[in-house]
This record gives C-alpha cells, structure tokens and sequence, in this order.
C-alpha cells in the first residue's frame, strides 16, 4: 500500500493538538515535513562532528608518525578509531533518498522510525566496539606518558578506565537527553501513526 493508498482509504486518529482537525492527507504531509525539517538539522549536525573526528583523527595519525613503541601504538589506533567513527556517522545520518519516499507506507514509517531513535541494536553493535578501540588507543598513549614518571601501570590502568567509563556513560546520558529534546517527539508521532496505520489495516483486513 503506497501512502497516497493510505491517505485514500485510511482515517489516522492523532492526538496532537496541532494536528487536531486536519485532513488524512494533511496528517500524513505533515509529519513528511516535519521528518524533511529534522533531516536537514541533523545533516547540519553531523557534517560539524565529522570534522571534528577527521581533525582528531589527522592529528592522531599524525603523531603516530613522531612516536615509537606502545605510545605510537595507542595514536595509531585512535586515528583509526576515529576514522571508523566518521564512516558510522555518514551512513547511520544519510538522508533519505527521493525514492524511500515512495515506498509504502509501512515501510517509510519503520525506516522513518530508525533514522529518529536514539539508538538500535545495530548502533550498539558498531558504537560498542569503537569505543573500546577509541579507550584502548587513549589508554595507550595515556599509559605510555605517565610511566616516564611512575611504573605503577595497574593504577595507571585502573584510572585511565574509570575516566573513560565515565566519560561515555555521560556520554550516552547527555546524548538520550539531547535527542528528546530534538528528535524524541518526532520518533513519538512516528510510532503513534504506525500504531493507526496497524489498527486501521486491521479493520481494513477485516471488511
């Protein structure tokens, strides 16, 4: 079912207020739009923070080049890591071709609803191990400056893996803060019409 099949034969009981009154198509359109406008923002967003992992990545790569042993190790992976993070970050935030928005209703909601949550299981199975990368590398080239001036390498273990626990479990919570605020009520409207969309193919099955 294709969504001007949709809005043809379907009526989506939505609770917005702003919504409240409007047309079957016009619901549809207006979501569309607001999915459109989202996009657009978070293209902005993420080409910033692709910059900023190259830069790091660049001087990383670049240091490597100067150092020797385990501290050339350490940079070598954090370049490395945070050129894996880019590729993540330009194919988890591309945005939708002309042609995904032809696709059947069903199908644009579901892939609608992964471009907006917060994370999937897929994004944790690729975030996960980065991160490990990125902790060990930093781990590395942390471990390897301090022993010039102790050789106390499991305190030096111990602390360089509670900062960096740390620093990605407030990570993970400013970041969830931070896509309720801009992405959280759109994933919610998103979820609200998939649940119409199923009660009213239901009835529709049912005729």
């Amino acid at each position: 079912m294709e969504l001007d099949d949709f809005k043809r034969k379907t009526r989506l009981k939505v609770d917005n207020s702003e919504e409240a009154g409007k047309s079957t198509d016009e619901r549809i359109d207006y979501l569309i739009d607001l999915f459109r406008s989202h996009e657009k923002k978070q293209k902005k967003k993420v080409i910033a923070v692709v910059i900023i992992n190259l830069f790091f990545a660049s001087v990383y790569l670049a240091n490597m080049i100067s150092k020797k042993g385990m501290e050339a190790l350490g940079y070598s992976i954090l370049g490395i890591g945070f050129f894996a993070a880019v590729l993540y970050l330009v194919l988890r935030y591309k945005s939708l071709s002309a042609g995904n928005y032809s696709l059947s209703l069903k199908e644009f909601l579901e892939l609608a609803e992964r471009k907006t949550s917060y994370f999937t299981l897929i994004d944790y199975i690729i975030v996960v191990p980065l991160l490990m990368a990125i902790g060990t590398g930093g781990g590395l080239v942390f471990a390897s400056r301090l022993l010039r001036y102790t050789d106390n390498k499991p305190l030096l273990i111990i602390l360089w893996g509670l900062f960096f626990v740390s620093l990605c479990l407030f990570g993970f919570w400013a970041g969830k803060k931070n896509w309720q605020k801009e992405s959280g009520d759109l994933n919610r409207r998103i979820k609200d019409m998939k649940k119409d969309y199923s009660s009213d193919e239901n009835i529709l099955s049912a005729i």
